[in-house]
């Protein structure tokens, strides 16, 4: 089942997938600090409705994932609320052309990713999305 983002249609798509108990979210572009809150906004809701879905895959590999307000704003105010929202763990597989020893080399990534782990979250970075799938499939 599709999950369209009629807000933003162009630059974010969203779906579901049942058998696995997933969310995609893709960004096709890059996005604004404010369309990116309401982009996470529609996972969230999307999570809530499909019974507090805890796996996403993130394919992040056409917005910066290095803005810094972007960073700021998920590790400090989005990211922390998702476990007691969802459940723990959540569960969230970055498609971002990017390795995990890569992302947790940015001051501000690295950080997240432990910040995630002590509220109860797991950020993984992959630069396939195949690697990303496996991981997921084998998370709680």
């Amino acid at each position: 089942m599709n999950l369209p983002v009629t807000r933003y249609p162009d630059g974010f798509s969203l779906a579901y997938l049942p058998d696995e108990h997933l969310l995609i979210g893709r960004w096709l572009r890059p996005v604004s600090l404010v369309e990116l809150q309401a982009h996470y906004d529609a996972l969230l809701q999307a999570a809530l409705a499909h019974g507090h879905c805890r796996h996403w895959l993130l394919d992040v590999r056409r917005r910066p994932i290095n803005d810094t307000a972007a960073k700021q704003w998920f590790g400090e105010e989005f990211g922390p609320r998702l476990p007691g929202v969802l459940g723990q763990p959540v569960v969230i597989a970055y498609f971002a052309m990017v390795g995990q020893e890569v992302a947790a080399t940015d001051p501000m990534l690295g950080e997240n990713i432990r910040q995630g782990s002590l509220h109860g979250a797991r950020y993984h970075y992959f630069d396939q999305e195949g690697a990303a799938m496996a991981w997921l499939a084998q998370q709680p």
